[in-house]
């Protein structure tokens, strides 16, 4: 339905399950390692801004991996192939 058709009481009900759906939010998952589910970073976390450790592997929209061994096994494990920069390595940069 189009917010321009809705009634003030169809209006309050979707505003409060917009409400109700960004407090659900506010508590984002950790980052995993898609590969060997080893904790990458904690975004829920109330410390300092986080940020993925040194030698992480990130495929945007797709999967987080904690080096490139762990790449390379799920791109062999299920038969796909990422993205390589020249040097050889995982690369969506």
């Amino acid at each position: 339905m189009r917010l321009d058709k809705m009634s003030p009481d169809q209006r309050a009900r979707f505003q409060a399950h917009c409400a109700d759906q960004n407090a659900r939010s506010k508590f984002p998952l950790p980052i995993i390692c898609t590969a060997c589910e080893k904790p990458l970073a904690d975004p829920g976390a109330s410390s300092r801004q986080q940020q993925l450790p040194a030698g992480a592997v990130v495929i945007p929209f797709f999967a987080y991996f904690c080096s490139q061994v762990c790449a390379d096994t799920f791109e062999h494990d299920y038969g796909i192939q990422f993205k390589r920069a020249a040097t050889g390595k995982v690369s969506y940069e």
